[in-house]
């Protein structure tokens, strides 16, 4: 994908290497891989990779929707910080399109990539977060600020995710919010079955004892 497609700025000249990483995706769309099913999105991502304006915006229209509603499932609709994390996931695809296997869709890959940018903002916050609470507990710093009115209008089924932790919210996020099998989350995730098993069952538990604790009040 273009940056100048997508209305950010440009960066320095790529690393070198590029060309070739391109000229591999090219021998992916046109067949050198064993893939599963046609996807006439390969032919615009080899076209966006070679810096190609018009594939960029084709790609980008076609995919910023099911990008932008996975990365704010995971951080939540009313976050500040959607908008920019869509645009990375984005950039790192123009910045990896050479490493496109051809595998599966171009739609998976790229909410692979959304779905592991997003898991990284929601770490950084909830480190961030437990820290001032601790802080807070002890005397440091000064209380966190009364959320605003989107934080308040945030809907009874977003507030519930954000009770889980980063690893069990994108999991519960892909495979049953987002419909995905479990396989095709650990191709977007890049970890194994059986963990995301665990923390999807552990997920379910969690949301299970916060429902309950809501209908007791």
């Amino acid at each position: 994908m273009n940056r100048r497609a997508l209305g950010i700025r440009p960066t320095p000249e790529r690393r070198p290497g590029v060309s070739s990483k391109v000229a591999r995706l090219k021998v992916v769309v046109d067949g050198g891989t064993s893939a599963e099913w046609s996807d006439p999105d390969r032919d615009l991502l080899v076209r966006a990779a070679t810096g190609d304006e018009r594939a960029t915006r084709e790609l980008y229209r076609a995919h910023v929707d099911a990008v932008h509603r996975t990365v704010a499932r995971v951080l939540g609709a009313s976050d500040p910080d959607v908008e920019d994390v869509v645009q990375r996931v984005f950039l790192a695809a123009l910045d990896g399109a050479g490493e496109f296997a051809g595998r599966s869709k171009v739609r998976t890959w790229l909410l692979g990539i959304a779905s592991r940018r997003a898991l990284d903002a929601s770490r950084k916050r909830w480190r961030r977060e437990r820290w001032q609470r601790i802080g807070e507990r002890v005397g440091l710093g000064r209380p966190a600020a009364p959320p605003d009115e989107r934080l308040r209008a945030r809907s009874e089924a977003e507030r519930l995710l954000q009770a889980l932790s980063p690893d069990q919210r994108i999991v519960f996020v892909l495979k049953e919010v987002e419909g995905h099998t479990l396989k095709e989350v650990a191709e977007m995730t890049g970890v194994g079955i059986s963990t995301l098993h665990a923390r999807l069952k552990a997920g379910r538990k969690r949301l299970d004892e916060l429902l309950a604790r809501e209908e007791d009040r």
